[in-house]
């Protein structure tokens, strides 16, 4: 048993060999770490420098009890050369494992960067963020041989394949001979240099339900959109109001019960549905929360006809904001499914009051249909790191 908060930390290239069973249960904001006493020697490459060897069930007995690793951060563990598979965590005949609320991050293996399941390994993978993490031939994430995991509401972000031949098919997930079960997943932006862009490598579309998937056929309940995330702060990948991703996900789990709480501690049902990914979202309550006064970020009228009826009136929506300090600025519009319509600024500007029009178009100049839009005001960081990163959203609607 480990308690929430421990740092478990390894000063050479060891693993813990799990013959029994482990209870890692952390608490959200006080995670169990695991991770190297010398993370500056870290480096995404075979070597075993800087670098642990992960948590190893490979032919641990079924007799024992279920082990659980919850609120845990796994980070800087390699399995190369001799130990091939899981960077992280590697399963061989051992399903009895739960990974919930966990973050897995800058780990390494030949296959499989962050988990491996092999022979008959089929442990449940819930609410966990990947991202950071490498495969030197086969799978940045997770590799799957002859197994059935089942992973549900991850989000899965950013993770490289270092193997660049354009024929050697694989993805961040990538399937031999198994049946991994994918439902509300956010699978996007992971890197591979195979010639036909893959997210999943070798998936069945039946066990595949409900996730937004990058680049993927858009059935059984999935999608492929921007899932529009917050970009800063602790949890720079929880969904913002606008996300597509929100209750787009499906309670039908077969069989699988969520945890209570998200990766972030909140609760992991807020509204009709699930939210897609490890996050959900959390109404912060009314739009003077979410917008502070400094940014006076209005838009008039509201609703507004673009084709400016009336004596005096504009063809559109005038967007106005204010900045209290040099910024790199950019407005863009979103429709309700979270999709970019145009963006209508994006530069540099000096202290000061703006205003912007909106005509109702998209950014191929068509007229877009009536309904409700999202506004959403971003400062980015300059070079020198004074301007901190924010984004502000706004709704509303265009009638005809």
């Amino acid at each position: 048993s480990i308690s929430p908060g421990v740092l478990v930390e390894f000063q050479d290239y060891y693993s813990i060999s799990v013959e029994g069973q482990i209870l890692a249960v952390g608490e959200p904001g006080n995670m169990i770490r695991f991770t190297s006493a010398h993370p500056e020697l870290f480096q995404a490459d075979s070597t075993h420098t800087g670098c642990w060897n992960g948590i190893r069930f490979e032919n641990t007995s079924p007799l024992n009890g279920t082990s659980r690793l919850e609120y845990c951060l796994l980070e800087l563990s390699k399995s190369t050369i001799n130990s091939l598979m899981g960077g992280a965590v590697s399963l061989v005949d051992f399903s009895k494992l739960w990974i919930e609320n966990c973050i897995f991050q800058k780990n390494v293996a030949e296959y499989g960067g962050a988990i491996s399941c092999d022979y008959n390994s089929n442990p449940r993978i819930i609410s966990c963020l990947f991202s950071g993490n490498y495969a030197i031939i086969s799978s940045s994430v997770i590799y799957s041989s002859y197994s059935y995991p089942k992973l549900i509401n991850n989000t899965v972000i950013g993770n490289t394949m270092l193997n660049e031949e354009v024929f050697w098919g694989t993805g961040a997930f990538h399937s031999f001979i198994s049946k991994p079960l994918y439902i509300n997943n956010i699978i996007r932006d992971n890197y591979t240099a195979y010639f036909l862009p893959n997210q999943l490598y070798e998936n069945k579309d039946y066990y595949t339900r409900f996730n937004n998937i990058q680049d993927y056929e858009q059935i059984n309940g999935n999608i492929d959109l921007d899932p529009i995330f917050l970009g800063h702060g602790d949890y720079p990948f929880q969904l913002t109001e606008i996300s597509p991703c929100i209750d787009a996900g499906t309670l039908d789990l077969d069989f699988i019960e969520l945890p209570e709480y998200d990766l972030a501690g909140n609760p992991r049902i807020e509204g009709e549905s699930v939210d897609m990914g490890a996050y959900e979202f959390i109404a912060s309550g009314t739009n003077d929360d979410i917008i502070p006064n400094s940014f006076n970020l209005t838009n008039y009228p509201n609703p507004f006809n673009p084709a400016g009826t009336g004596s005096g009136r504009s063809p559109g929506t005038v967007i106005s904001f204010q900045l209290s300090e040099n910024s790199r600025v950019s407005i863009s519009i979103f429709n309700i499914k979270g999709q970019l319509v145009k963006t209508l600024i994006n530069e540099i500007k000096p202290v000061g009051q703006y205003s912007v029009i909106w005509n109702g178009r998209d950014s191929d100049m068509e007229p877009v249909s009536s309904g409700i839009y999202f506004y959403r005001l971003c400062l980015h960081p300059d070079s020198s790191g004074k301007t901190k990163n924010d984004s502000k959203i706004r709704k509303m609607i265009l009638l005809k």
